[in-house]
C-alpha cells in the first residue's frame, strides 16, 4: 500500500493551521519521516537534539510510540516527548481501518517550567548535543502554549486527520507505487522520463518516488529506467528487422553512439554483435 498527497493542497490546510493558531504543524508518513510542515524549519532546540544520530532515533521513536498510543484511542494524544517538550499527535485512519500517517504540533513549552525543570532535562539531553549552553539557550526561546490551548489544538488537528481522507487530500492505494511507476516507464520507453516528470505524474515528492523504487527494486529510479530501455532493446534486436539506431529512438535513446555505449556497460557487446549472437543461437 502506498500513500499519495497533494502536496499543494495540503500545504495549504497546514499553513491555515499555523495563520490560526501560531503553532508548528506537520504531516508524517508512517516510518516517521516528515513529508510536510509549516514553518518548514524545525526550532533550534530540536535540530540541536536531532543533531546526532541517536538524537534523531530517540525522537523516531518518541513519535512512533505516540503514534501507537494515538491509534488505539482513535484520537488525537497529548504527550510529553523524550526532550520534555509537549506535543500533539492525530492519526489519519481510512473507515477500513489502514493507517495512512499522522499530523502532528510541538515542539512547545508549557507555562510554569521554571530553570529547576531545565536542570532536571539537562543529563538526559547531554548525551544528544555536548553544547548544553547553547541547548538552554534554544529551550528558553521555545513557543509556550497552556494547556487549554493544547487541548483546543488537539481537537482541531484530529478533525483536520479525518478530514485530509475525506476531502481527497491524501489517497490509499493498494498496489504499490513502485510497480505503477514500472508499468508507467515501460509504457513510455520511446519518450522523455525524468524523476521530477514521473514525480509530478504521480503527484509525490521526488524523495517518495524514488524512496519506493529503493525499496522494492532496490534500484534507482534512473537505473529502472535503463533497465527498461535495455531489456526492450534486446527484445527488439532479437525479434525484429529494425536497424540499430531504429532500436535506439524505439526506447528512448536517440543518440546512437549513446546507446552503443549504454547498451555495451550493460550487455558486454555492442548492439549489433549482440543481434549476431541472438542469429546464431549464442544467447
Amino acid at each position: 500500500m502506498d500513500l499519495i498527497w497533494k502536496q499543494s493542497r495540503m500545504w495549504d490546510l497546514l499553513h491555515s493551521f499555523y495563520t490560526l493558531m501560531k503553532v508548528r504543524v506537520g504531516f508524517f508518513d508512517l516510518e516517521c519521516r516528515e513529508m510536510l510542515a509549516f514553518p518548514a524549519k524545525r526550532t533550534d532546540f530540536c535540530n540541536l537534539v536531532r543533531s546526532c544520530l541517536a538524537g534523531e532515533d530517540a525522537c523516531r521513536r518518541c513519535d512512533r510510540d505516540a503514534f501507537q498510543t494515538a491509534v488505539s484511542r482513535h484520537g488525537s494524544y497529548i504527550y510529553q516527548c523524550h526532550a520534555g517538550l509537549t506535543e500533539v499527535i492525530a492519526p489519519i485512519i481510512a473507515s477500513d481501518e489502514k493507517r495512512a500517517g499522522y499530523l502532528m504540533i510541538g515542539q512547545l513549552r508549557q507555562p510554569g517550567q521554571k530553570e529547576q525543570y531545565w536542570q532536571e532535562l539537562r543529563p538526559r539531553l547531554k548525551r544528544f548535543c555536548s553544547d548544553t549552553d547553547k541547548l538552554r539557550a534554544a529551550y528558553w526561546h521555545l513557543t509556550v502554549i497552556d494547556m487549554d490551548k493544547i487541548r483546543a489544538c488537539a481537537h482541531i488537528l484530529q478533525a483536520l486527520a479525518s478530514c485530509v481522507l475525506l476531502e481527497n487530500y491524501i489517497h490509499l492505494l493498494d498496489e504499490p507505487l513502485s510497480r505503477r511507476v514500472k508499468t508507467y516507464i515501460a509504457l513510455r520507453l520511446a519518450k522523455p522520463l525524468s524523476i521530477p516528470g514521473i514525480a509530478r505524474n504521480f503527484r509525490v515528492g521526488k524523495t517518495t518516488l524514488c524512496n519506493a523504487v529503493k525499496r522494492d527494486f532496490h534500484q534507482t529510479v534512473n537505473e529502472l529506467i535503463r533497465t527498461a530501455r535495455i531489456d526492450r532493446a534486446k527484445e527488439l534486436l532479437h525479434g525484429s528487422r529494425l536497424s540499430v539506431a531504429e532500436v535506439a529512438e524505439e526506447v528512448g535513446i536517440p543518440d546512437y553512439n549513446y546507446f552503443t555505449k549504454v547498451f555495451k556497460g550493460e550487455m558486454g557487446v555492442a548492439p549489433a554483435i549482440y543481434r549476431k549472437l541472438c542469429g546464431g543461437d549464442y544467447l
